[in-house]
This record gives structure tokens, sequence and C-alpha cells, in this order.
């Protein structure tokens, strides 16, 4: 979905929804981040706080009246190979348990772009430079919320709070989260540790209905039902994309 469809769906939630939201939030403190301007001398402004509707799980999924062909669009996602998967992107691969998630509202000179960050407690590392124990920041591509879902980021979007799973995200530095829209400039390394490349092809879930990945990108383990078998695979994968790496 893009931004104008969302902002468009964002205006059209009914209003007791949001007075839920502000009243469920009104004992939390709401954290403003100030993020430094290009040269037109504006401010970026990162609101870290949800004011999604919630949905029970006995209603209908809820698309903000938007029609069906607002999530018709074909898929934009570069194909890659196993290994390219592994390579290109430069990865660190952990796994870790789904402390929070948290939506925020991205402002860029009156442009609202919505996403989340995931806390996620770092359980055992596979490659990169994070420890086990550590607590991460990652950047989700859209918001975590029921009800609501977003053009490719099918993975993402089924992840819960307590979740555990194998993770594949970008390091975010200066270079790799640089974010331009609507003449306003924000790095991503200010608010996250880390970034997913898109939602759906790097990130291994654990649930209660079985395990969600992209089965298709993944076919060597496409009847993988556990995250052992994951875990088995990725560092076979990291074995051979570094003998791959050496040879060259």
């Amino acid at each position: 979905m893009n931004t104008k469809k969302f902002s468009d769906a964002m205006s059209q939630i009914d209003d007791k929804y949001i007075d839920e939201a502000i009243n469920y939030k009104k004992n939390k403190k709401i954290t403003w981040i100030k993020l430094g301007a290009v040269a037109a001398c504006f401010v970026i402004v990162v609101t870290a706080v949800s004011v999604l509707p919630n949905v029970t799980p006995d209603k209908p999924k809820n698309r903000f009246g938007l029609s069906d062909n607002s999530y018709a669009e074909k898929s934009l996602l570069c194909s890659y190979t196993e290994e390219e998967l592994f390579t290109v992107f430069d990865t660190h691969i952990f796994k870790g348990k789904i402390l929070s998630l948290d939506n925020i509202e991205m402002d860029f000179n009156g442009e609202k772009l919505y996403r989340a960050i995931a806390q996620i407690k770092i359980e055992k590392v596979y490659r990169g430079s994070c420890d086990k124990g550590d607590t991460v920041s990652v950047m989700l591509p859209c918001p975590i919320t029921e009800g609501v879902w977003v053009e490719d980021t099918d993975t993402v979007c089924a992840m819960k709070e307590g979740m555990t799973g194998i993770f594949m995200p970008i390091f975010y530095t200066e270079e790799n989260s640089f974010l331009e829209y609507n003449n306003a400039r924000l790095f991503q390394k200010d608010i996250a540790d880390y970034g997913f490349p898109d939602g759906i092809r790097f990130a291994f879930l654990e649930t209660k209905d079985g395990l969600i990945f992209d089965r298709g990108s993944y076919e060597t383990i496409s009847d993988a039902k556990t995250l052992d078998e994951v875990e088995e695979y990725v560092e076979n994968m990291i074995i051979k994309v570094s003998s791959i790496n050496y040879e060259k």
C-alpha cells in the first residue's frame, strides 16, 4: 500500500477508535524525537504512539474502507536466489524473542509514513556483531495491529509480542538507513538499530498456528515445521555462502 492510500485510510478511522486509543495511552509517556533537518531547516517528528484501532477476533478484518483493488497491486519485490538472500544485503542473523511492538508515525513535512519498531531480545547469534542477551530495536516496514494488512509485509504482519523467531535484518548505518521523502530527511539509525529489507523474506516466526515464513523464497526448507529446522538451514547456508565468497 503506498503512502497516499494509507494516509487516506487513516482519515477514515472512526473517531471513537482514536478516542479509545488516546484514552488507553493517557497514562503512558509519549516520546517525541526531533531529528536533524536538511537545508530547508525543517524537523522530522517521530511519534511513538499508536492510534490504530484494535479489532477483536470475532470481527472481520478492517481495511479502512478501501476497495479490494488497493490490495491487488503487483509485488515490486526483486527476485533473489536463496544464496542471494544471505549475501545481497549483508544481514545480521539471530534468534530472539519479541518483547514489544510499538507503532510509530513519521511526519515528513505533513506527509506521514507509518511503521513499527520491534524490541527483540537475542537468544543466539548466527552472524553479526550483536551478542546473546542483547535487546535490539528493529524497524518494521508497516504498523502492527489487528486487521491491518500492507502489501508485501505478510510475514512481518504476523508478528506478536512474545513470539520467538529467527531474524535477518540489516544493521543500520548512516549510509544504509537514509530516508528522504517530501523534502524531509531521516536517518533511521537514530530510532532503530536494525531494519528489514522487506516485510516477507527476512523473518521466520514460531507461532501457535505453526511456522510462518516465505516458503516460496526458501524452497529448500519449504516443508519445515519447526524453528530448529530453520536454524539448521541458516547455519548451513552461512557456511555455504562463506565458502563461495572465499573462493571468489
